[in-house]
């Protein structure tokens, strides 16, 4: 899958993956934030690409604070039973969802 090879760039390249995702993908957290859900079942390398561009960049962190505010207390099936985006996050992805809800667009 496309994620699992975007995850495995980002673990080589780091900080210049993440350039080139941020310069050249429009919104680059929108196309990732969907698989955040356990049932696609490469939620872990969405986090891993995640953790390199959202220190970056603010606008990308909006981006992801959007769909967190849209979808983030909608249930999903997760290892664990049901629980929400929101839930998942706050337990194993903590720092992600800090960055997010901080994020402010300059303007």
């Amino acid at each position: 899958m496309v994620i699992r090879a975007l995850a495995t760039l980002f673990k080589k390249y780091q900080e210049e993956a993440a350039q080139v995702a941020i310069d050249e993908t429009i919104n680059f957290a929108e196309k990732l934030a969907p698989f955040i859900n356990p049932e696609y079942g490469v939620q872990k390398e969405v986090f891993i690409c995640l953790y390199e561009i959202l220190p970056m960049d603010p606008y990308n962190c909006h981006i992801l604070n959007q769909f967190i505010h849209k979808f983030g207390d909608v249930p999903v099936k997760a290892d664990s039973g049901e629980r929400t985006i929101k839930e998942i996050m706050s337990q194993e992805y903590n720092e992600i969802l800090e960055l997010t809800v901080n994020a402010r667009i300059l303007q």
